[in-house]
């Protein structure tokens, strides 16, 4: 007997509607945005009393380890930005080095996509949480073209590692005047290493940064940019969890890169008024990209584009339409590469994802109803099995979502996730009630 033929997957439509569309400011964005404006312009000002505005670029580099880990508890915060700032440390040393010992561009391109690459999965593994690998990349993929002596890596990286320290101190100066300090959110899923073990769906999303952003360097080489590595960037930030999230990140990358370089054109007349405007007009950039960010991709784009070039200028003018062309240069190719390595580089992983999930999400299920079978109020471990069962959950619905929007995928489990979710949405809300009316019984 013939077996029943499976159903083909479909390709996944790609939508405009609604790609624009602005939704809610972050409530919380002064933290990140103000932390970091303080770390640059003490670092900025520092170097312009010294006369050396021409190395903001290492100083930024670890000032802007200051976005990281607002939401997070002080103990888990410290040890959050450290990591960032020997992360960008490691990441600029890789670079600096390799511009000190070649000067082959297709060299410098590959090298900065696979260090691209690496920092996308150890961001993502780590759940770190907004703006997670791209100011990495941002800052490691520019050190790869800044030309550099052997005997000069050393100096810059300290500068490196000097602002970093400032940035930490900056995220965690509010434990002076509020010592309790957040509560934080609950952070599912397992360590760092364990999510990126072979067979990790992570995987394929690093191969996909490093062979995007590897073409896009390549190809923007090719069409006489003198600053591939933009490119470089574009393509890294366009890979987003899926193939339709890389295509939304996409056209908002290409309008709001377009609506930033306008911005740019109009200030450059500001800038060019003195090394004092010019660091404030950068710090104002950093500052409305924070704000604006959350509400649309796009619109935290009109600031960040200008700002990128802005901080290229610190080390001195140079002619505002070769900047602009290269700009726009990179940001077509870039996506242009994201999206045909998007297409190109498939993550077949995705639904087996969702087959674990499912099956961790049962045994949590499982355990939990185990407690709620016993007689006896909930005792200590009522609280791990709930956590244990809500992380699960949440690992679940995270796994269904990347599955469902990636490109060529098998048919997936939807039934039976649904089932899943419900079933594990009662019982915790069983463990929830035994464990609110265990103090009144034990009482």
């Amino acid at each position: 007997m013939a077996k029943p033929s499976r159903p083909l997957p479909r390709p996944l439509p790609l939508p405009l509607r609604g790609l624009l569309r602005l939704g809610p400011a972050a409530p919380h964005w002064p933290r990140p945005a103000f932390s970091a404006a303080v770390a640059m312009a003490t670092a900025d000002f520092t170097l312009l009393a010294l006369g050396r505005l021409d190395l903001a670029l290492y100083t930024a580099a670890g000032a802007l380890c200051a976005l990281y880990g607002h939401d997070r508890p002080y103990a888990v915060r410290a040890r959050t930005v450290a990591a960032v700032v020997l992360g960008t440390v490691a990441g600029v040393g890789v670079a600096l080095v390799s511009a000190s010992l070649t000067g082959c561009a297709p060299l410098l391109i590959l090298l900065a996509s696979l260090v691209a690459a690496v920092q996308r999965m150890f961001c993502d593994a780590s759940r770190i949480g907004p703006p997670g690998n791209v100011v990495l990349t941002f800052v490691t993929s520019t050190a790869f073209f800044v030309p550099q002596r052997p005997a000069d890596v050393p100096g810059h990286l300290a500068l490196v590692l000097a602002a970093g320290a400032l940035a930490w101190l900056v995220c965690m100066a509010p434990a002076l005047v509020r010592p309790h300090g957040p509560a934080g959110p609950r952070r599912p899923g397992p360590g760092v290493m364990a999510r990126l073990r072979p067979g990790s769906p992570l995987l394929p999303v690093g191969a996909r940064v490093a062979a995007g952003a590897t073409l896009a360097g390549w190809a923007a080489l090719a069409l006489g940019s003198a600053h591939p590595y933009w490119a470089v960037v574009t393509a890294a930030a366009v890979f987003q969890a899926n193939t339709t999230l890389s295509w939304h990140r996409a056209v908002q990358r290409v309008v709001g890169n377009l609506l930033g370089l306008l911005l740019f054109t109009a200030l450059l007349p500001l800038t060019r008024l003195g090394a004092v405007a010019l660091v404030l007009v950068a710090l104002a950039l950093q500052i409305g990209a924070e704000a604006v960010m959350a509400r649309n991709y796009w619109l935290g784009s009109v600031c960040v584009t200008p700002m990128a070039l802005v901080l290229g200028e610190f080390g001195g003018a140079h002619p505002a339409a070769g900047l602009v062309a290269d700009r726009w240069t990179g940001t077509l190719v870039g996506v242009t590469a994201g999206l045909f390595v998007c297409a190109l580089v498939t993550n077949r992983r995705a639904t087996d994802r969702v087959e674990g999930a499912l099956r961790h999400a049962a045994a949590a299920r499982a355990a939990a109803a185990e407690l709620l079978d016993a007689a006896a109020p909930a005792g200590p471990a009522a609280g791990p099995a709930r956590d244990r069962l809500a992380r699960a959950l949440l690992e679940l619905r995270e796994a269904t979502d990347v599955a469902a929007g990636e490109w060529w995928q098998r048919p997936l489990p939807g039934e039976r996730v649904a089932a899943e979710e419900r079933a594990g949405q009662r019982v915790l809300a069983a463990l929830d009630e035994r464990t609110a009316t265990a103090p009144a019984a034990a009482g």
